[in-house]
């Protein structure tokens, strides 16, 4: 996880009181970028000095030339000024790009972050190529799904708590990629939790909503073990909430599901580190992924994938016959499990 070393490496220096004269956060993931700028904000001027040493400016009612300007304007009460530039993106790279000449000769006193959200400033170009010279580019890349379990594991291990695998993956197959989001869920979990203990399923399910026994990470172990009771049963259950539980979601989850069994069956027998690198899983599921290759074979894990891109169109009202949300999932569900 690259993202996660370089912003390891941010921090530590922010944390340590290096700062640099001109940073670039961009990329796709804002979640990073929020958090180092809030950090600089919070490290490089005291909290008594931000009214006077602190300039935050929006890039869609400023130009190049005024944040230039801003950028030449020495301290007033503490050691360094501070300039954020937000919405950076909302500008043509030709605007960005005059802010060069400043990057090559940057006010001593001064320090310059730019944070440029949901996408990426082209690495070719000789700003960003400046800022690396004379700064730091930090690019924010947005985490793999398969990673997004061992991030909720170290941000709960950074507030000193705990939580198992089951429980992280669990809380990432229901919150999505959002990482605002599960860092706002995590946060909530803390603090009902007291500092060294466990987030356990019951906690979870209580704070986030999320059903230790009725979620789709259940699902896929039902529908992998064959368990046609069990599947069907969190089926019913969906089919009661389907604005909590849209159908749409769960075929695209299982459609991940059946690929990486589809994988793990061609792959055959290989070391286990291998197998789960490959599949994108954590190791510590690779027992169950495995179990449910060896309940299916080639032609049945293909026949499952054809099962769910029809399900999805009907999902969607393509030729579903008036069925409801719980009606197809439980008629995909027993045309998957029954051989």
């Amino acid at each position: 996880m690259k993202v996660l070393d370089g912003y390891k490496k941010v921090m530590a220096e922010l944390r340590a009181g290096i700062f640099r004269p001109v940073y670039l956060l961009h990329g796709e993931e804002p979640f990073f970028i929020d958090r180092v700028a809030a950090e600089i904000e919070h490290t490089a001027v005291e909290e008594h000095a931000r009214d006077f040493d602190l300039s935050v400016l929006y890039a869609r009612d400023h130009d190049p030339d005024r944040v230039k300007d801003t950028c030449l304007r020495y301290p007033m009460i503490g050691d360094r000024h501070l300039v954020v530039l937000r919405e950076a993106q909302s500008w043509r790279i030709d605007a960005l790009e005059k802010l060069e000449p400043y990057v090559l000769k940057p006010t001593r006193t001064t320090v310059l972050v730019i944070c440029y959200k949901n996408k990426k400033v082209d690495g070719r170009k000789s700003f960003v190529k400046s800022v690396a010279k004379h700064g730091m580019v930090f690019t924010s890349d947005r985490l793999r799904d398969e990673h997004l379990p061992d991030w909720v594991r170290r941000y709960v291990t950074h507030h000193k708590r705990r939580i198992g695998p089951r429980e992280a993956q669990l809380l990432s197959e229901h919150l999505g990629s959002d990482l605002a989001k599960v860092a706002k869920e995590v946060e909530k979990l803390c603090l009902v939790t007291g500092e060294g203990e466990a987030i356990t399923a019951e906690t979870v399910q209580r704070y986030v909503g999320i059903s230790k026994d009725h979620n789709v990470f259940e699902l896929q172990e039902a529908i992998g073990m064959r368990d046609r009771i069990k599947a069907l049963r969190i089926a019913r259950y969906y089919g009661q909430d389907p604005k909590g539980h849209p159908l749409p979601v769960t075929v695209a989850t299982l459609s991940g599901y059946f690929s990486k069994l589809v994988l793990l069956k061609t792959l055959g027998e290989r070391p286990a580190g291998e197998l789960a690198s490959a599949a994108g899983i954590s190791p510590y599921f690779l027992d169950g992924y495995r179990a449910a290759v060896r309940n299916y074979d080639l032609d049945e894990l293909l026949r499952a994938q054809h099962l769910l891109r029809r399900c999805d169109m009907a999902s969607k009202g393509l030729g579903d016959g008036g069925a409801d949300a719980g009606e197809l999932l439980t008629e995909l569900l027993v045309q998957v499990i029954d051989r």
